[in-house]
């Protein structure tokens, strides 16, 4: 989209010729390369201000340029349909994007809380690497002792040439000044960087994954605008006990087979210490059994999800002689109908013969 090229030179759209000519002389003295090596912002500048000057200064393409505003196009070329729809797009989607662009930006960290945390809830500390709004300039960029008024816009802010629309001026970005120094505590920038400790209130049950919004807690703006947020995003550990499935959780218990046969009372794990359960006798590995309301808390609703138990055969390893000579008396005490399911597999494969 082509700039305003009267706001550019700084000048009103009823400017003479001598007018232009003055204005471009000036600034162009002002944002020379030469003057300015290896500023790439003021090479940019300087060509915004020569192309400006040569529509301005050659008076058919002046009055094409007043006809056509944004839509002129140095070739001469007459405008497209699409052109136009980019030109409108553009220039009503800037004017609403504008607020939002001064706005500082938002960050992201991720937290590691372990699974008891999460039952609990915590209030946690974290160190956040952010910009704030520094206070010796408050924000600017520049002291008040550096600010000079802008010579083009004579310290308003406001452009001299657009026609539908008052903007910000070209050559101070609105604000009213230039600055003779930048501010020595933030170069200029309007922020300092700093390791920040933050508190993160982690509610009871909170998902891996999920998303905690501190509000203004992110990088500050350059100037007046608001401060960005910080999103903190949970990150749960792997626990040696516990796995989670929802607001349930899973446990693998590792039984002896006489524990399985006999049945017994053992000890297992909760997220508030240890209890003891009673393992049916005949249990099959592979049984689940439920404690309700022993898992976590539910974010959405009240009360807790379960704690399921998933019985695990456990074999003997490094068995001795006499151990081997032990199992071995005891399978042969045992009659077939004690295994009811490997008998008729059994019968199946005969039946196959």
């Amino acid at each position: 989209m082509t700039r305003d090229f009267y706001n550019v030179l700084g000048i009103p759209r009823n400017a003479t010729q001598d007018d232009v000519k003055k204005a471009y002389r000036s600034l162009a003295r002002r944002w020379h390369p030469d003057k300015n090596p290896g500023d790439e912002a003021a090479a940019d500048r300087f060509k915004d201000i020569t192309e400006a000057y040569r529509t301005l200064s050659d008076p058919d393409k002046r009055r094409r340029y007043d006809r056509l505003g944004p839509l002129y196009r140095e070739d001469g070329r007459p405008p497209r349909p699409e052109d136009v729809n980019e030109v409108v797009t553009s220039f009503f989607g800037g004017m609403f994007r504008r607020r939002s662009n001064e706005r500082g930006e938002d960050l992201r960290y991720t937290v590691s809380l372990t699974l008891e945390e999460v039952a609990k809830g915590v209030d946690k500390p974290i160190v956040v690497p952010r910009k704030i709004r520094c206070n010796v300039c408050d924000g600017l960029g520049v002291t008040p002792e550096a600010r000079v008024d802008c010579e083009v816009c004579g310290g308003s802010g406001k452009a001299k040439g657009t026609r539908l629309f008052r903007s910000n001026c070209y050559h101070c970005e609105g604000r009213g000044f230039t600055a003779s120094s930048a501010c020595t505590k933030c170069d200029g920038d309007g922020r300092v960087s700093l390791e920040d400790t933050l508190t993160v209130k982690v509610p009871p049950g909170v998902a891996a994954g999920q998303k905690l919004k501190l509000a203004g807690k992110g990088d500050a703006s350059r100037g007046d605008g608001p401060d960005g947020d910080l999103y903190v995003v949970v990150s749960v550990a792997d626990h040696p006990l516990f796995r989670r499935r929802g607001e349930d959780l899973l446990v693998d218990l590792p039984l002896r087979f006489d524990e399985l046969i006999l049945g017994a009372d053992v000890k297992v794990p909760t997220l508030e210490g240890v209890t003891t359960i009673r393992i049916p006798a005949g249990s099959e590995p592979g049984k689940v059994l439920r404690l309700a309301g022993r898992g976590l808390p539910r974010v959405s609703s009240a009360g807790r999800g379960d704690l399921h138990l998933q019985l695990q055969l456990e074999l003997p390893a490094g068995i001795e002689p006499l151990q081997r000579r032990a199992i071995e008396a005891l399978r042969d005490t045992l009659p077939p109908q004690a295994h009811p399911r490997r008998a008729a597999f059994d019968r199946a494969l005969e039946e196959r013969e």
